[in-house]
């Protein structure tokens, strides 16, 4: 079994792909979406962007496809994602990865207001 290390660091649009399905299962537009609001609008995915992360992810068995769930959505065509056991994992390493560098950064005075008090 893949080791989630080997896979970090990641690309950023598709750590924040696999971000959105930490909330469960989505379908296209709805991780487009997700991923916009969990960026502030600095990221806009364009379907063709987001199908080829899609299918790099699902490639590496980060992401499956799920059955397509008509309790929930009408329209036949919408496929839904899901992250694997490996893609929680994986993105939970790049979490903590970003969350290293970023307190890093906080030490240099980096990023203006975050100062920690001495």
């Amino acid at each position: 079994m893949a080791s989630p290390q080997e896979f970090i660091p990641l690309n950023p649009r598709d750590y924040l792909v696999l971000f959105s399905l930490t909330a469960g299962e989505r379908h296209g537009y709805g991780i487009v979406k997700e991923v916009e609001a969990q960026s502030a609008g600095a990221v806009r995915m364009d379907p063709s962007n987001l199908y080829r992360s899609l299918k790099r992810l699902i490639q590496k068995g980060l992401v499956v496809e799920s059955e397509l769930r008509q309790d929930q959505d009408s329209d036949e065509r919408r496929r839904f994602y899901s992250l694997t056991p490996l893609g929680s994992d994986v993105v939970e390493a790049e979490a903590r990865r970003l969350s290293q560098l970023t307190d890093a950064a906080r030490a240099r005075d980096l990023i203006p207001g975050s100062r920690r008090p001495a």
